[in-house]
């Protein structure tokens, strides 16, 4: 058995013909296709993204995604491993291809000098424990934003990827208050846009939307929000706030409201800092996110899992 990277076009496609039925999203066969392939296309998918098979004379017994990462954890910045779309075909399930392939990557992680493997389960989290991943509550709030009367004042445009430098600037200061958070430069922050516009542009007319907004002073941002909108309600995506107590992220959204209110009667679902509260915003009803985030220490000993506070990790980040 050999894991290897997959670039052959067929072999892909015989990937994505199985993994199509699960991440579908309801997409069509190639527009699956086409959401996949742009993501590797993007600045950011182009060096850290990789398709990975496992071979036997040449089956497919079971690929993965292998996002490279780099990680802020505590003064330091190491290396991180993402493991995603674990996929083994249905007529050789059971046969531990999937844990296999898993370990061949997270060995192939440390001879790379990584300290953390990381990924999102599906399945609940006891599969993956037994291979000793961890897994980190992340709370998710419900989030109803308070009309404003008479016109809003503050200015609101769409964002661009001008933008991204400040933005990733802005998201330092909430990654500065946890034990663990990804490096989120601006391809990054890019790539995890990217991977929802493309969505929605190659999805059915009208069922997702995505956007990207900005508050500016001086002609540069100092305050923005990504927004989706489709089967799983309205997700506040990410946000960020010069302001440290967020005053400017609840304009931006009352303004939105004013110019769309039936969009805007709906709450938002999301992932906030605690130290994050808007005074314009209503934040309650806290549950567990669908997609059990989980680490594995592959140097130490080190963990986050007790402490939902202790990572940093917004919804475009999710993989």
């Amino acid at each position: 058995m050999i894991a290897l990277e997959t670039t052959d076009d067929a072999r892909l496609e015989e990937i994505l013909d199985g993994t199509y039925p699960i991440w579908g999203e309801g997409l069509t066969r190639p527009a699956y296709s086409a959401w996949n392939r742009g993501q590797m296309r993007t600045e950011w998918g182009r060096k850290h993204l990789r398709r990975l098979a496992l071979l036997d004379d040449g089956t497919l017994l079971a690929s993965a995604k292998r996002y490279d990462f780099r990680a802020r954890v505590g003064d330091e910045v190491v290396e991180v491993l993402g493991i995603g779309a674990v996929f083994t075909p249905v007529a050789l399930r059971g046969q531990g291809h999937a844990r296999v392939l898993i370990n061949e990557m997270t060995q192939d992680a440390v001879a790379r000098g990584c300290r953390y493997a990381l990924l999102f389960s599906e399945i609940g989290p006891d599969y993956y424990a037994a291979m000793g991943f961890r897994p980190v509550p992340r709370p998710m709030v419900t989030i109803a934003v308070t009309p404003k009367p008479g016109a809003p004042a503050t200015f609101v445009r769409t964002g661009t990827s001008a933008d991204l430098p400040a933005i990733a600037e802005i998201t330092m200061r909430y990654s500065a208050a946890g034990a663990f958070a990804l490096e989120r430069t601006p391809d990054l922050i890019e790539f995890g846009f990217a991977r929802r516009r493309l969505l929605a542009g190659l999805g059915p007319p009208d069922l997702r939307v995505a956007e990207f907004f900005v508050a500016e002073e001086g002609h540069k941002p100092v305050a923005y929000v990504f927004i989706t909108r489709g089967p799983a309600g309205a997700v506040l995506e990410e946000c960020g706030d010069r302001d440290p107590g967020g005053a400017r992220i609840g304009a931006i959204l009352q303004v939105l409201a004013a110019r769309a209110p039936a969009e805007m009667r709906a709450t938002f679902t999301g992932w906030l800092p605690s130290s994050l509260r808007p005074p314009q915003l209503v934040v309650s009803d806290a549950a567990p996110s669908k997609e059990v985030m989980m680490i594995r220490s592959l140097s130490d000993d080190r963990s986050f899992t007790s402490n939902p506070a202790a990572v940093v990790y917004w919804q475009t980040d999710t993989f």
